[in-house]
């Protein structure tokens, strides 16, 4: 599944371990995200609100954060 994640994050100036604890997600997880594998809702919904911005904008339904 292809996100912004990895694009949301930099941008953001937070590493994956910065990431792991501040959304409660692993960082392997935020890893393989990261290279495009599946991610569960439940975790969308932690990383989005970690990363302060819609799921929509997350999934690149949208371009409005």
């Amino acid at each position: 599944m292809l996100t912004r994640l990895k694009e949301i994050r930099k941008e953001m100036g937070l590493t994956q371990i910065q990431l792991s604890l501040i959304s409660g997600v692993s960082q392997n997880q935020i890893s393989r995200f990261e290279k495009g594998q599946s991610i569960n809702d439940e975790n969308i919904v932690l990383l989005c609100k970690a990363l302060n911005v819609t799921a929509d904008y997350f999934l690149r339904m949208s371009d409005k954060k």
